[in-house]
């Protein structure tokens, strides 16, 4: 088990991990990952007034749509899967020395980077569209907002997770994303 604060990746970090590419990648960093009982995963989403989905959404009203909100939560399930791939191969030491590496620290191992780089290389990426998500809206979000996502793996057997997403404490989001059966597209 690690502790807040000495597990943090940026969003450079959350590239490398997730096959989604901008404007769709949800999440800016992973703030906590906890190995037991169960595997969980803290992330954030920090809401710019900037963002391109506020063009045309809702005009003159800065509303996060819902819809990322659980894109966001979705992505951490799968960074939550991958961190977790990790630590059971031994390579958290090499995703801490890829944030370094990111960040410009120096004396970086540049082998243990590319030791984590091949890794998740081989690793296969689920298909989101073999997911169930139930998840259900409960305040909005607007600019300026930080979404905390935290998800839960429910049990150590199964792909199936616990999500909630919250902003200044208060859930804005909740219910459970898991893995449907093989061949079933949900």
């Amino acid at each position: 088990m690690r502790a807040s604060g000495q597990f943090i990746f940026g969003a450079d970090v959350v590239g490398f991990l997730i096959p989604e590419q901008y404007p769709m990648i949800m999440v800016d960093r992973i703030i906590d990952y906890r190995s037991s009982p169960y595997p969980q995963l803290s992330a954030e989403r920090y809401i710019s007034a900037n963002e391109p989905v506020f063009a045309g959404h809702f005009p003159d009203l800065k509303l996060w749509p819902g819809v990322h909100t659980i894109e966001g939560l979705r992505q951490s399930c799968g960074l939550l899967d991958l961190v977790r791939q990790l630590d059971e191969a031994n390579l958290l030491s090499g995703l801490l020395a890829l944030q370094n590496r990111q960040t410009l620290r120096p004396q970086v191992n540049e082998a243990l980077c590319q030791r984590v780089l091949d890794t998740l290389e081989g690793m296969p990426r689920p298909d989101p569209s073999l997911l169930t998500l139930r998840v259900k809206l409960l305040t909005p979000v607007f600019a300026g907002c930080v979404i905390n996502y935290q998800v839960r793996q429910l049990r150590l057997d199964t792909q199936s997770w616990s999500v909630q997403a919250k902003v200044d404490n208060i859930t804005v989001a909740k219910g459970s994303i898991a893995r449907s059966p093989a061949g079933v597209s949900v």
